[in-house]
């Protein structure tokens, strides 16, 4: 088995290994356009058999330091557009890959059903997140480009920021940290 692994940034990047699996890493960039182009290119000359996209979240639902596993992803960008036929959201259960991963919520293994909202700003108001348990920049176009592809995608984020509470240097500040929790989190679940 091959598992692509995308982070948006090499900041975000931790070491993995899957027993009976290649491993092989992509750096998106920041943003929908970088991550959807990054990873189709990515597709297509590795052929994976599923991606795994790592990284960060802001949240306002969610404490600093939980672990969210999603397969169902907004575009907050598009969900203000009342225009049919424009993809808003997308559900990738149906191409799950690590379907028996759990998110960790205040410590506490869970399969609670994680919606992520993915737009091209940095977030700052809990007003903003539509309803979703986190924020990103990237998860959506990741999740779009792997529905294209026919390719079972998994988005794995860290919680470094509570929205409309921290800043952007606040959350530079917890890479480090997120880096290790979720290093502790794939040796322990996968």
């Amino acid at each position: 088995m091959k598992i692509l692994v995308a982070y948006a940034l090499k900041e975000e990047r931790i070491s993995l290994s899957i027993d009976a699996t290649e491993v092989v890493e992509v750096i998106t960039g920041m943003g929908k356009t970088q991550a959807a182009a990054s990873l189709a290119f990515a597709i297509a000359e590795y052929q994976p058999d599923a991606v795994l996209n790592i990284g960060t979240v802001g949240s306002y639902r969610h404490n600093v330091g939980d672990i969210l596993v999603s397969r169902q992803f907004v575009d907050r960008d598009m969900q203000r557009l009342p225009i049919d036929g424009v993809c808003r959201e997308l559900d990738m259960s149906d191409l799950t890959w690590g379907a028996d991963l759990p998110s960790v919520i205040d410590g506490q293994a869970m399969s609670a059903p994680v919606r992520i909202n993915t737009g091209d700003n940095f977030v700052f108001s809990p007003e903003e997140d539509l309803g979703c348990d986190a924020v990103d920049m990237e998860s959506f176009a990741m999740a779009w480009t792997c529905r294209r592809a026919g390719v079972p995608f998994l988005s794995v984020k860290y919680v470094t920021d509570k929205l409309g509470q921290n800043s952007v240097e606040a959350w530079a500040a917890k890479l480090k940290h997120a880096r290790s929790a979720l290093q502790a989190y794939f040796e322990k679940y996968l």
